[in-house]
């Protein structure tokens, strides 16, 4: 039962009762895919759970168990498998059973012609991979819909207390007059907070419907201008910055994903300073070489408690009372980083400041022209 390590493509299993329509079966195929052979049905269900086979072809008279009986059981196990049955004494109802019971891709007859097996291999294949890839379509389509749901509920709702705010200030600088700018530095705070929802409103879009472009980095230059967005930022003043970013040869990934990442972990370390301490640092430790990236973003801030870090993540969590913002940035960030094939955590101890760690793949273009590219 062991199968040809040499070929990685369409995995298939043949249960036959007779040894030797097993052996000229993997003598005939071998060299074109991987396959499987068995004359135990329990066996073979081992074989197809362990192994992830694509399509599997059983002779329809056996002693142990009929072939239609087998295929209708791959079917309620493993639906997604394509099934063949092989028979030498085809007759219509059979045909009409196998067919109804299992639902089988092709019925062909014993002896087999390896011509007509292949193009049914083949089909069968492409008939797989095309339902695997819609199935993973469907599954992408439906989380879509769903998150597109919770956005557009959850800015609805985020805007509108905003904009009552602004209404509501509005008229009473109408009745009061402007004595002073107090009412003034309440819209602008408010406003301040519309601007940052949709800032990460469009940072959502921006992430999912982006292609990913590999470039040409210089992430010492990435850094500082992202600070730079952050001068004027409320509170940014208070904060301590330190940088120490080595980037050893060049490095390539997605600037937009980036520039979404280092904005939403620095603007989150900005925001959740513990006001009660003198010295508000943020440090920023950035190495990189031929292999990847390590971001380390710590601040000594208010912190996280350890019964909520592991949600942070996700849509629309706000892990603070402190939190203004729309729920969403710590999510796009993880999505950002998935989308770079790297990875993300945080360790934080509430009241002493959060420390998040990223790691992200250089992605060397390896086609000869990377070395033409400009830095972006």
């Amino acid at each position: 039962m062991k199968l040809d390590s040499n070929n990685n493509e369409g995995r298939i299993l043949y249960l036959d009762d007779k040894e030797n329509n097993l052996l000229s079966f993997k003598a005939s195929f071998r060299r074109e895919y991987r396959i499987f052979i068995s004359s135990s049905p329990h066996e073979a269900f081992d074989l197809i759970e362990k192994n992830q086979i694509q399509i599997v072809v059983a002779d329809f008279k056996m002693p142990e168990i009929s072939g239609v009986t087998f295929l209708e059981e791959v079917k309620k196990r493993f639906p997604e498998t394509i099934r063949i049955m092989l028979t030498g004494h085809a007759d219509l109802p059979a045909v009409v059973e196998s067919i109804n019971r299992s639902e089988i891709f092709r019925f062909l007859a014993k002896p087999w012609k390896e011509e007509e097996l292949r193009t049914a291999f083949n089909a069968g294949l492409n008939l797989y991979h095309t339902r695997k890839e819609l199935h993973s379509k469907n599954e992408e389509l439906k989380k879509a819909y769903v998150e597109l749901d919770r956005l557009v509920y959850s800015t609805a709702h985020d805007i509108t207390s905003p904009l009552s705010n602004i209404l509501g200030l509005v008229s009473l600088i109408r009745m009061d007059g402007l004595k002073d700018g107090e009412y003034l530095d309440l819209i602008e705070t408010t406003t301040k907070k519309l601007q940052f929802l949709a800032r990460d409103v469009l940072n959502f879009h921006r992430n999912k419907r982006t292609v990913v472009e590999p470039k040409k980095l210089d992430l010492k230059l990435l850094v500082e201008k992202t600070l730079k967005d952050f001068e004027h930022f409320e509170n940014a003043s208070n904060v301590t910055f330190s940088l120490s970013i080595n980037q050893k040869g060049e490095f390539y990934s997605d600037k937009i994903r980036w520039r979404i990442i280092l904005s939403n972990l620095i603007s989150n370390a900005i925001k959740y300073q513990d006001e009660t301490k003198a010295n508000r640092n943020v440090s920023i430790l950035l190495n990189s070489d031929d292999e990847k990236a390590e971001l380390i973003i710590q601040d000594n801030g208010v912190g996280i408690p350890q019964s909520l870090q592991p949600r942070i993540f996700d849509l629309y969590y706000r892990a603070s009372k402190m939190s203004t913002g729309s729920g969403i940035g710590l999510y796009i960030v993880s999505e950002a980083v998935s989308l770079l094939g790297g990875n993300i955590r945080v360790e934080s101890v509430e009241k002493e400041g959060a420390s998040f760690y990223l790691s992200i793949p250089n992605k060397h273009l390896g086609n000869g022209d990377s070395a033409k590219l400009p830095i972006d």
